[in-house]
């Protein structure tokens, strides 16, 4: 076939591709056109899940009849000039493709009027053809219907899924353009039944009230950091608010939703010594910063971004998110009136951006897969479309929306150490925030009372009680002491009275003499005896002569699985004294005297991270005097 020039038609279909996928696209872009236009009231109107019939109405600027016939041409926009605006665009908008894209492949109808004109325009086209343009009575703003989508490119028609499906896909973009823009009215209506009808509010916990209800919004702490050029406004689920994977986890730059493999891996690093294993916190991360440090133009869609210093950014985000975490003392609360937030049930119909089912439980600092975005989608529309049935009662303004709504996920995972490194991100495992010099619990307020079963501290504040558990504390406070031991090249080694031999296997000993130095960097003195024999003659004081044996081939089997996983050597490390930690910590069922009890409490209360040990396993807990009185109906 001869090379020849593609007619506008065909070009036009193919461009309209990249910026419509599915109808959530067309509400996006419309969306986000309004908000551009000062809108103070968004109305979205649906049909068969957007495929027959979108429908959004705004109050916004509107246009006059010349602005509104360019607006339909391609690369027309009135956001940018030159190429140096981009350096600097606060608009969602720029391209000047949304309109035309979706004109070509629907049937069009735009009435749009200024506040200062009598009539409005209305402008009808087909298929990228302009079919009328005449005048129409209509109130201020813009009204956009777009019908029947794809029905001139049935290759794309036939890919699209369930209406359940891509109603999903339309409300999280509702939601997060709600959250976002709390100043905006917002409604959405599909097949004649509302789903969401939120007022303006006057902050974003309000909002948060009024999309995922009450209770999430009371379990958020709030956190704002600001430096010279980025800002962030945070709203991180205390120690009861976890959930079982990553669909409360949202950012937002400049009040755009956003991914960012920085962003996610820094979140994750600043909360891992927070959450327990298998758990995720909530998110709603909000940035602000100078657009010349950003390129939102990496994709039509907008939605990925590049930072010019992802060090930086990476950096900033894990010390604000840490410290802020650290000072709300992250302990969780024992609710017995109650059903525990941390176990509450997923809503049926959570809608995730792009995760994958197979995520790990933690963020994997070494090497995790990457994950197709197209794939990790469908994967969760195939596990939730079975079961995401739309509410059959209309929800009210001040109700929780989430069990109708899908709620929004946050990032892909899929981001490697090697990839951080590139840019100059050095993840660190157990990254302490400067200057918090707060303290897990005033001594000199509290009184210890007894130990329960041997293995739970209980102690009295003044209106709490707190429950601690002496293994997992007694583990975060030698790790901890470990840890400065070995970043000083400090760690002490204890000699034994009689050398301790280990018969090993022989991948045991080949994973031994690759990783000799490391033990010797831990406080051992070992070797290789010959044969299958490894000889021990000193070992790091914490260790118990009788845990020597188990303490070594246990970490030899750690090191011979990690390398199978390809981990680098900062993991290695941290592992080996995590390990260590909780091989010499004290025991569940030891028996302490009050004096032992009294001097781990107090070295807890001095620690780094006293709130969960090295595995995430949380160290203490609490209920208040409140929660015991009413459970006793004294209140």
């Amino acid at each position: 076939m001869p090379i020849q020039v593609l007619t506008s038609d065909v070009a036009n279909k193919i461009a309209a591709g990249e910026v419509v996928e599915r109808p959530a696209s067309v509400v996006k872009e419309i969306v986000e056109n309004a908000i551009d236009a000062d809108s103070t009231s968004i109305n979205v109107d649906l049909r068969a899940g957007g495929k027959r019939l979108i429908k959004i109405s705004d109050n916004g600027i509107g246009m006059n009849r010349e602005d509104a016939l360019i607006a339909t041409e391609r690369h027309a926009t009135s956001k940018i000039n030159k190429i140096e605006d981009l350096e600097s665009i606060q608009t969602f908008g720029f391209r000047g493709e949304a309109l035309p894209s979706i004109a070509s492949v629907s049937k069009l109808e735009l009435l749009t009027r200024t506040a200062d004109q009598l009539e409005g325009t209305k402008i009808t086209i087909e298929g990228g053809n302009v079919q009328s343009v005449e005048e129409s009575g209509c109130s201020p703003g813009t009204h956009l219907s777009v019908e029947n989508l794809f029905y001139n490119v049935p290759a794309r028609l036939k890919f699209l899924k369930t209406e359940t499906t891509e109603m999903n896909h339309i409300n999280n973009q509702v939601m997060w353009a709600a959250l976002a823009h709390p100043s905006i009215a917002f409604s959405l209506r599909h097949n004649d039944r509302s789903l969401l009808n939120v007022r303006v509010c006057e902050s974003v916990i309000e909002r948060v009230r009024l999309l995922y209800g009450k209770d999430l919004a009371e379990g958020l702490i709030e956190i704002e950091s600001e430096q010279s050029s980025f800002k962030m406004h945070a709203f991180i689920g205390n120690a009861d608010l976890t959930k079982s994977n990553r669909n409360y986890q949202l950012f937002f730059l400049n009040r755009r939703p956003i991914r960012s493999k920085v962003v996610s891996a820094a979140l994750n690093e600043a909360m891992q010594s927070f959450i327990t294993k298998g758990r995720y916190a909530v998110a709603f991360l909000f940035l602000t910063m100078d657009m010349e440090e950003v390129d939102v133009n990496v994709h039509p869609a907008k939605i990925e971004v590049r930072f010019r210093d992802e060090r930086s950014i990476y950096s900033q985000i894990v010390r604000f998110l840490s410290s802020g975490v650290y000072r709300h003392k992250y302990i969780p609360t024992i609710d017995t009136a109650g059903q525990s937030v941390i176990n509450e049930p997923q809503p049926k119909n959570v809608m995730n951006w792009n995760s994958s089912k197979q995520m790990p439980p933690k963020v994997d600092r070494r090497k995790m897969q990457q994950v197709d975005e197209s794939s990790a989608v469908e994967s969760v529309v195939s596990q939730t479309s079975g079961q995401a049935t739309l509410e059959k009662n209309t929800p009210t303004e001040e109700s929780t929306v989430s069990s109708n709504i899908a709620l929004a996920s946050s990032e892909l995972q899929a981001q490697t150490v090697t990839e951080l490194s590139q840019v100059g991100v050095q993840p660190s495992r157990q990254e302490i925030p400067d200057g918090t010099g707060l303290e897990l619990l005033d001594m000199d307020c509290i009184e210890l009372k007894t130990s329960l079963f041997n293995t739970y501290i209980l102690a009295e504040g003044r209106d709490e009680v707190f429950i601690i558990d002496q293994h997992v504390a007694s583990e975060r406070v030698l790790y901890e002491r470990y840890v400065t031991q070995f970043k000083e090249e400090d760690v002490p080694s204890q000699g034994l009275l009689l050398p301790v031999t280990i018969e090993a296997v022989q991948q045991q000993l080949a994973t031994f003499d690759r990783h000799i130095d490391l033990f010797e960097k831990i406080g051992f003195d070992i070797e290789n005896f010959g044969g299958s024999t490894i000889l021990v003659r000193a070992v790091p004081p914490i260790l118990s002569t009788r845990l020597v044996t188990t303490a070594v081939v246990d970490l030899l089997d750690q090191l011979a699985e990690s390398e199978s996983s390809e981990i680098d050597m900062l993991e290695i490390q941290d592992d080996a004294l995590i390990m260590l930690s909780c091989r010499s910590a004290v025991k569940a069922g030891d028996k302490l005297t009050m004096e032992e009890m009294i001097s781990l409490i107090k070295e807890l209360s001095q620690a780094n991270h006293p709130f969960n040990c090295p595995h995430s396993r949380p160290i203490i807990i609490k209920m208040s005097k409140s929660e015991l009185e009413s459970r006793f109906h004294r209140r």
